[in-house]
């Protein structure tokens, strides 16, 4: 079974370049895209089951939540 997955969330450029997967396994697609005009991120996964799915949704979401807290801190300093 081959699960595909993909999802619009609001970004911007710093947080799309946080967010890129520089390593994966072999079997799975996990790509970040970034529309500046929409101010939009977009990922797309592929991957061989649902529970791989839910483990890089899992991981994306800790990692887009810190990028936003960290440019949260950087803007208040």
């Amino acid at each position: 079974m081959r699960v595909r997955y993909r999802m619009r969330i609001p970004g911007n450029e710093i947080v799309y370049r946080s967010l890129k997967v520089d390593d994966v396994n072999e079997g799975l697609i996990i790509r970040t895209s970034y529309n500046g005009e929409k101010e939009m991120l977009e990922l797309y996964v592929e991957t061989d089951s649902i529970g791989s799915l839910k483990n890089v949704l899992d991981d994306y979401f800790k990692n887009y939540e810190m990028s936003l807290k960290i440019l949260e801190i950087v803007r208040e300093g």
